[in-house]
């Protein structure tokens, strides 16, 4: 699997939603942050719905549902979140419920980011967290440049002969790029980071899947 990258030490703390209507789940999550030294803000929603109103309300980093949630409606959740293009999505569910297996089966086949695993290993879930923050990141400078490059080209179609507005993307251009390159010294070529993003998603994607399908069949337990 793609190893979790070091985060960049900065005093930019990540906001998660977490939507889970488990208590123990919850508070096991919040316990592992404190463990791993994750310095993390959070808000919790226990329905879809509430979720959903926080999607509107809120920047989020980074999203945790329980996989019956994301998958309530049509993925509604999911849907939501994935219009949101710098914002992973990850799932909780418990391996040895039936029911729930097949529901995170379902939310990671609609591009759920990867899978925590119930009851919570430390290891999995802070390499998950840590790996969805840095695509997160990733993403976010990505779209950066993106902004950048939509408005150099719309500003030299009305001003082709726009010299500071040029020098002024160049520089823009050069700090993004050195961010990225900065936050993984192995990338050294500005036209692969979107590949890197999308490559690093199907990898964590495929993972989860791979651990679902490894584990035994087993009878539903009721609920």
């Amino acid at each position: 699997m793609y190893a979790a990258p070091s985060p960049v030490t900065s005093s930019f703390r990540p906001r998660l939603l977490i939507a889970e209507n488990n208590f123990s789940t919850f508070e096991s999550l919040i316990d592992t942050f404190g463990k791993s030294r994750l310095d993390l803000k959070f808000d919790l929603c226990t329905s879809r719905d509430g979720a959903m109103r926080k999607l509107l309300d809120s920047p989020y980093q980074l999203i945790i549902s329980d996989a019956h949630l994301a998958e309530m409606d049509d993925f509604s959740l999911l849907k939501r979140s994935q219009a949101r293009e710098t914002v992973p999505f990850l799932i909780t569910a418990n391996a040895s419920n039936k029911q729930e297996k097949e529901s995170a089966r379902r939310v990671l086949e609609h591009g759920a980011f990867d899978l925590i695993s119930l009851p919570l290993e430390f290891e999995q879930t802070t390499s998950a967290i840590l790996l969805a923050l840095w695509e997160s990141k990733l993403m976010t400078l990505i779209a950066c440049k993106e902004r950048a490059v939509e408005k150099y080209r719309e500003h030299m179609a009305a001003y082709p002969s726009g010299n500071q507005m040029d020098a002024t993307f160049k520089r823009t251009l050069s700090a993004i790029h050195d961010s990225i390159v900065s936050y993984h010294q192995t990338i050294l070529r500005t036209e692969s980071f979107a590949d890197l993003a999308t490559k690093v998603a199907n990898q964590a994607r495929k993972k989860a899947l791979e651990r679902l399908n490894a584990l035994p069949k087993i009878a539903t337990i009721p609920t």
